[in-house]
C-alpha cells in the first residue's frame, strides 16, 4: 500500500453506504472504509467505467487514453461485470447442472421401477382379481386397489426422501444460496411432491387399466 509520510492519523466521515457483496456472491458482506487515493493507496489500480451500451466497444478507447497519460502504464485483462460474475457462479451451475442430470435420470428410473413392480403384481393377482370382479367388483374398485399398492410402494419412498433432501440441502446451502433460493423452500419441496405423484400415478395407470380390463371368466382360468 502507498501511504503519504505526512499523513495525519485522523479522517472525517462524509458518508454511509448500504450493504454491498464485496467479498463475493457466497460471502456476507464484510465492514470496509473507503479512502481517496491520495490518503492510502493500493499497488493496483482498478477502473470502473459504467456504459449505456456494448462495454467492449469502450475497451480500446479507455486503452488509448491510459496510454496517452503514460506510455509506459501496464495494463491487465478487461472485463466485464457479467463476465466477473459469471466466474464466480461457473462452478455452482455446473453442480446444479449436474444434480438436476442425476434427479431426472432418478425419476425415470423410479417411473420404471413402479410400472415394473405393479406389473409383475398384477399379473400374479390376475387369478384374485378375476374373483374379484366376478363377486361383483367394479372396474374403480380394481383401480383403486392398484393405486393403492403403488401408494404404499411411494409413500415411504417420498417420505425418506425428503428426509435426504432436508439432509442434502443443508450440505449444499451455500451452492444454493448463490441464486437466491432458500434451501429448504417449502415450495420447491411441494412441487418435488406433486411432480413424483403425477410421475407415480402415471407408471401406475398402464397397470391398472390392464388389471380392470381383465375378463373374469380368463382371470378364473389364469394359473
Amino acid at each position: 500500500m502507498l501511504k503519504p509520510t505526512n499523513a495525519s492519523p485522523f479522517v472525517t466521515v462524509v458518508g454511509v453506504i448500504g450493504n454491498t457483496r464485496n467479498d463475493g456472491l457466497r460471502n456476507e458482506p464484510r465492514p470496509v472504509a473507503l479512502v481517496p487515493y491520495p490518503l492510502l493507496a493500493p499497488g493496483q489500480r482498478l477502473v470502473a467505467v459504467r456504459s449505456h451500451g456494448d462495454p467492449k466497444a469502450l475497451i480500446n478507447p479507455l486503452r488509448e487514453i491510459v496510454r496517452s497519460m503514460d506510455k509506459e502504464q501496464p495494463l491487465g485483462r478487461p472485463s466485464t461485470i457479467d463476465e466477473a460474475l459469471g466466474f464466480q457462479t461457473v462452478q455452482p451451475r455446473f453442480t446444479m447442472v449436474l444434480f438436476s442430470l442425476f434427479a431426472v435420470l432418478g425419476l425415470i428410473l423410479a417411473a420404471a421401477g413402479i410400472h415394473s413392480v405393479l406389473s409383475y403384481a398384477v399379473t400374479r393377482r390376475t387369478h384374485e382379481i378375476g374373483v374379484r370382479m366376478a363377486l361383483g367388483a367394479r372396474r374403480a374398485d380394481v383401480l383403486r386397489l392398484v393405486f393403492k399398492a403403488g401408494a404404499r410402494l411411494v409413500g415411504p419412498g417420498v417420505g425418506i426422501g425428503l428426509l435426504a433432501s432436508l439432509g442434502a440441502a443443508r450440505l449444499l446451502g451455500s451452492q444454493i444460496e448463490l441464486f437466491r433460493v432458500p434451501a429448504a423452500d417449502p415450495l420447491a419441496f411441494l412441487g418435488v411432491i406433486l411432480v413424483l405423484g403425477g410421475v407415480a400415478a402415471a407408471a401406475c395407470g398402464i397397470p391398472a387399466r390392464r388389471a380392470a380390463a381383465t375378463d373374469p371368466i380368463k382371470a378364473l382360468r389364469y394359473e
